[in-house]
């Protein structure tokens, strides 16, 4: 069955600029939407771009054609229907190739005189885009005009009042590094969640929030995407996480007016972090916290720990005393850098490259934990215990699934 889009509407309502195309698949939403403040009206794109691009890992994940009524960029519906769909199939397996169906027209260039974007978050990579491209730093033409804060999936609760009061906290850190923030919302998650339970936001984000950019297409030239991870961590087969894929990918994604251009990865993350030091606002506004969702760092999550040793490596803790609780890390310091010690991540192993560069001496009593059994011990109780959860889920999963098609 194929998943038939209309043509797409344009509208104000309650303060918002909405765009949105009707959906026709007995198994996905009836309508996509993408919105955002109605001062914001003239950035919208009427085209089709944004929703043939959300809509292709569904599709994918269902194993239907899309039929697009309207026309979609030539550039990108060559992508949508190659080489994008050879990557999203290397990196998830379980995903189908479909049929991409539009009548294909090229989109107008802006010829350098187009915007700059990027997405903003307020953790580490956002934070060093924000630093690396701001108008005093940037090399020509890649200056930053706006910033844009998305609701495509990335947060546990994404109903509106809380993208909200999100996108709320947020403003002011954009606001101090003279930039407006722009909202973008939209319900594209429920169409991922309809779709397949298999595929989570860190195996889609890129495309969730490339999408998103090419709403703006009209005005913006370029949107800078913060990568995840260093070019070294660059390749494209399976994994959970699309990021390590991001160089490759991220330049299919744009149309002939807008650009995705993947930064930050010539820096690993122990570089990315010590950039944001002359930084004021990271220094009071970073936000890393895998946990705490209000804005608020718990100082005492993987992430919280991972960027605080970091910072105390370098010689920089005192410095991010706003944006964390020293006091809740003190407690966990020890136990952390003993894991860090004996850890085979690729973050473990940037940060102990960190304490050789920066002749960081660990605490005795962490290291004589690190040669103790008990670290590899509970590294193979946690494994144990992931992989039993994601067993259970699966056989949870197939017995649904079972239980559907009887029914």
């Amino acid at each position: 069955m194929t998943i038939y889009v209309e043509r797409t509407e344009q509208r104000e309502e309650d303060g918002w600029a909405i765009f949105e195309t009707a959906v026709h698949h007995p198994q996905l939403p009836d309508n996509l939407y993408f919105r955002t403040f109605t001062r914001y009206y003239g950035h919208i794109s009427v085209e089709s771009d944004a929703p043939a691009l959300a809509l292709l890992m569904p599709a994918m994940a269902l194993g239907e054609d899309i039929h697009l009524s309207t026309t979609v960029s030539e550039k990108l519906l060559r992508n949508l229907n190659g080489p994008i769909q050879t990557i999203l199939l290397a990196i998830a397996p379980y995903l189908t190739r479909v049929e991409v169906k539009a009548t294909p027209a090229p989109r107008t260039p802006h010829h350098g005189d187009g915007l700059v974007a990027t997405g903003f978050s307020s953790g580490v990579d956002s934070f060093c885009t924000l630093t690396q491209y701001h108008r005093a730093n940037a090399p020509q033409g890649f200056a930053l005009s706006f910033m844009t804060y998305n609701n495509v999936g990335s947060q546990t609760q994404s109903n509106t009042k809380e993208f909200i009061e999100r996108y709320n906290r947020l403003k002011p850190k954009a606001s101090q590094e003279g930039l407006e923030l722009v909202p973008i919302d939209s319900n594209m998650d429920a169409f991922f969640k309809k779709a397949s339970e298999d595929i989570d936001f860190m195996q889609t984000h890129s495309v969730r929030n490339g999408a998103a950019a090419l709403l703006f297409q009209d005005k913006t030239q370029r949107f800078l995407y913060s990568s995840a991870y260093p070019y070294g961590s660059t390749f494209v087969g399976r994994t959970r996480s699309i990021g390590h894929a991001d160089p490759v990918l991220l330049p299919l994604l744009g149309t002939e007016s807008i650009e995705l251009i993947p930064v930050g990865g010539e820096l690993t993350r122990v570089e990315k972090t010590v950039a944001l030091v002359e930084n004021r606002t990271a220094r009071t506004g970073l936000d890393v916290c895998l946990i705490n969702e209000r804005g608020e760092n718990c100082s005492r999550c993987g992430k919280c720990l991972r960027t605080l040793l970091c910072l105390e490596i370098t010689g920089n803790l005192e410095k991010f005393s706003e944006s964390f609780d020293l006091k809740v890390y003190e407690k966990e310091r020890i136990r952390y850098i003993a894991g860090t010690i004996r850890g085979q991540r690729t973050y473990d192993k940037e940060l102990q490259d960190a304490m050789k560069r920066y002749r960081f001496r660990a605490p005795l009593k962490a290291q004589l934990i690190a040669r103790s059994r008990v670290i590899e011990m509970r590294y193979k109780i946690r494994q144990t215990r992931q992989l039993a959860r994601h067993t259970i889920g699966a056989i949870r999963r197939r017995l649904g699934n079972q239980a559907s098609a009887k029914s």
